[in-house]
């Protein structure tokens, strides 16, 4: 069990994965797919899931709608250390297609999730003691009510002795200007940014890694920490000018839905045990593995063998 907290704040929702699909159908006609999971999803609840499986010392602060799926989502979380609230509101849910060449398309609504902003987090906290613990804020770009207020946040909970981590996501408006400089000033104050390499090349305007990892070496503060997700070619990281990396093994994947969701938690419970980047970059590719080989998802214990982290 790890020794230090762990606090999910961010968005949770309801989930249906389904496919595979070759072609949009034309209107007015009915498609038949051979797999599909209901479950629960939104980044933050998704590692907060495999935090459960890892028998991490932590918690998810979020919220659901009050309807069937909200009920659904809330059951999941009942520990000492979980905040989900419900809300007066439909429960957001979110279609994820698979296709055959391992992309994916999502359809969400709106829901419960537009009506989380600051005031609903702090009050959340209220009773949770952040100083000293590990805390993620996932899926920041999901949550437009918290937007503006993201960086104040973050403040918060430095100041309450947190060590922070953000993984904001995609925005949908993809990296304008000032939606980029809003990152740009969540990434100076965090002490872990977790993004996947699209979103790295994205916010940095970059063509490759490499220049990607120049450009973030000249934001991070002394002592933070950049990590890279990429998917089958593991996980890099950026501290202190250095640059590190972790590979994955080979796998047959019919369903990659909340693979950096799964890595989140890998690594963060790897640092809330005290281990050092690298191996926590190991844990993190070995954990988000393990996850997205399972179609449907279970709730089964995650152990790593030695050298997984």
């Amino acid at each position: 069990m790890s020794h230090r907290p762990i606090c999910i704040i961010g968005n949770a929702n309801l989930d249906l994965v389904c496919g595979p699909l070759d072609d949009w159908p034309e209107r007015g006609t009915e498609t038949f797919l051979p797999r599909s999971d209901l479950r629960i999803g939104g980044s933050a609840a998704n590692t907060a899931l495999v935090l459960q499986r890892l028998g991490a010392r932590g918690g998810l602060v979020s919220a659901a709608g009050a309807d069937a799926a909200g009920r659904m989502l809330a059951a999941r979380f009942q520990g000492t250390l979980d905040r989900v609230a419900v809300i007066e509101a439909p429960t957001s849910v979110t279609v994820g297609l698979l296709h055959p060449d391992a992309e994916r398309t999502f359809l969400s609504t709106d829901g419960h999730l537009d009506l989380l902003d600051l005031g609903f987090f702090l009050s959340q906290l209220e009773d949770w003691s952040v100083e000293g613990a590990l805390v993620l804020v996932s899926g920041a770009f999901a949550m437009p009510g918290l937007l503006k207020d993201h960086m104040e946040l973050l403040s918060v909970l430095k100041e309450a002795g947190a060590e922070v981590a953000i993984d904001p996501g995609w925005p949908g408006t993809d990296w304008a200007e000032d939606v980029r400089e809003q990152a740009l000033e969540w990434i100076a104050l965090a002490d872990h940014v977790l993004m996947n390499d699209k979103e790295a090349l994205g916010l940095a305007r970059a063509g490759d890694l490499d220049a990607a990892c120049a450009f973030f070496d000249a934001e991070l503060a002394a002592g933070r920490r950049l990590v890279i997700k990429c998917g089958k070619n593991g996980a890099l990281a950026l501290s202190g000018g250095t640059a590190v990396s972790a590979s994955a093994r080979p796998l047959t994947v019919f369903d990659t839905v909340g693979a950096g969701d799964a890595f989140n938690a890998g690594y963060l419970e790897a640092v809330a045990r005290g281990l050092a980047l690298v191996p926590a970059l190991k844990a993190g590719v070995a954990v988000a593995g393990r996850v997205i080989a399972e179609f449907p998802r279970t709730s089964l214990p995650i152990a790593l063998e030695a050298g997984e982290g």
